[in-house]
């Protein structure tokens, strides 16, 4: 008698393999956690590749004293388009009007312009080298797109100042020979003064300036990124929530507060007509938490241009996240979870583009940006917050992306479920498996 029981007990013993997959489960996704979220990030600058902008040359030349016609425009948008490296960014030449156009859609970060009267300017500072009195420095200009994120602004920032540095040290070159020509000719004798001879050695100024800055209340420019982000956690944490409190309604687990257990008398429904409660529960809830979100957000001080327009992508977005969550719940069961796990939140932030620019990260990224579901989300929210909420500019990409989300997860559960239900894979208490010869 003791014996069997002690038996019993021996075989109610969770094996060692109980305990090993949650273990290695949690390690193997804080790894994946740390590889995509590190990787994506630490050396985004060496991962640069195809990153949009523009060289302006608004230079109009002039002439000078002599008669010589000298376009020092022409000479530094050939020393820019020469000391870019074409494999890292993607050069494009374009007038002020074509870049400031694609800076406002989106699809230009930034420019480096040379201004209209730059000749002129130069040609000012040569002949007044010599001259009493201050003369204006020549400047050029970098245009930065802060409504495509710090990074990227950042990123112009910095390749401006550098390639407007090798055709400052071209220019200056240029300019001293031009002075000691003309004091040759003149005879003149005495050498320049030195803020005179620095001038030259170094005329250009470069200004950096930011093309329709955002407002405040945008997190310089990161809110579009964090409120894709709960976008994305509404949809997919939210259904582990609600999944958990309607199989526990219908009887299919028990529902625990505390202390107290309670398991619901089983309902009886089949598997298709669970996912499908389960799709309408969570629709319901997207119509709601998109609207609580603008609400929040507009409280918060968050500028919100399009309110309506938010809370229709919004719910739509929460939606598309929700359907795939719980199909892929429902087809592969407890697995389902981690499926969800890495698909929402470890592969998704990492490709999303909202803190460093796809074009700065690894091919690896880039290729998920093409369907992971946060990077097009992404794309919707900052059309809607910082562009013009068109088509065009990313509003297109996030709301057939969502739609398309919808359509797949639809029809993949209902076709897997009402399999399920056919073979008699119901939902409900399984036997016990006991060894050959227990009894």
């Amino acid at each position: 008698m003791t014996h069997s029981r002690h038996s019993a007990g021996l075989r109610r013993s969770p094996h060692v393999l109980s305990w090993l997959v949650p273990i290695l489960a949690v390690v193997a996704v804080s790894a994946a956690l740390a590889a995509t979220y590190l990787g994506g990030s630490l050396n985004a600058a060496d991962n640069i590749s195809d990153f949009p902008i523009a060289v302006v040359n608004e230079d109009t030349g002039t002439t000078l004293p002599n008669g010589q016609s000298v376009d020092v425009g022409d000479d530094i948008e050939a020393a820019l388009l020469e000391g870019i490296d074409a494999e890292e960014f993607d050069v494009q030449q374009l007038s002020l009007a074509e870049a400031q156009a694609q800076m406002e859609n989106g699809s230009l970060y930034g420019a480096l312009v040379v201004p209209s009267g730059l000749s002129k300017d130069v040609a000012a500072l040569a002949q007044g080298a010599r001259a009493p009195g201050a003369v204006a420095q020549p400047a050029v200009e970098v245009l930065t797109n802060p409504r495509m994120g710090s990074f990227t602004a950042n990123t112009v920032a910095t390749l401006g100042r550098e390639a407007f540095a090798t055709a400052n040290t071209e220019l200056g070159r240029q300019l001293q020979g031009m002075v000691q020509q003309t004091q040759a000719r003149l005879g003149a004798v005495a050498p320049l003064p030195g803020a005179a001879t620095l001038a030259l050695t170094d005329p250009l100024e470069v200004t950096v300036t930011a093309f329709n800055p955002l407002p405040d209340g945008t997190g310089s420019g990161l809110s579009a990124f964090y409120y894709a982000l709960i976008l994305i956690l509404a949809g997919f944490s939210g259904s582990l929530v609600a999944n958990a409190f309607i199989d526990s309604r219908l009887g299919f687990v028990p529902f625990e507060f505390g202390p107290r257990y309670r398991m619901e008398s089983p309902s009886g429904f089949s598997r298709t007509r669970t996912l499908v409660a389960k799709w309408a529960v969570m629709a319901v809830i997207a119509v709601l938490v998109s609207a609580a979100y603008v609400g929040i957000s507009a409280a918060l001080g968050m500028p919100i241009d399009r309110p309506w327009e938010l809370w229709a992508f919004g719910a739509l977005a929460i939606t598309g996240i929700a359907v795939v969550a719980q199909t892929i719940n429902a087809v592969l069961g407890n697995p389902g979870l981690m499926v969800n796990l890495f698909i929402m939140v470890v592969l998704a932030i990492p490709s999303s583009g909202g803190t460093v620019p796809i074009e700065a990260t690894p091919g690896f990224f880039r290729w998920l940006a093409t369907f992971e579901p946060m990077h097009q989300i992404y794309a919707g929210a900052r059309s809607i917050l910082y562009l013009d909420g068109s088509w065009e500019t990313g509003l297109g990409q996030g709301v057939t992306a969502s739609i398309i989300a919808i359509v797949v997860g639809l029809v993949v559960g209902l076709a897997v479920m009402r399999l399920f239900d056919a073979r008699g894979f119901t939902r409900g208490p399984v036997a016990r498996l006991e060894p050959a010869g227990a009894h």
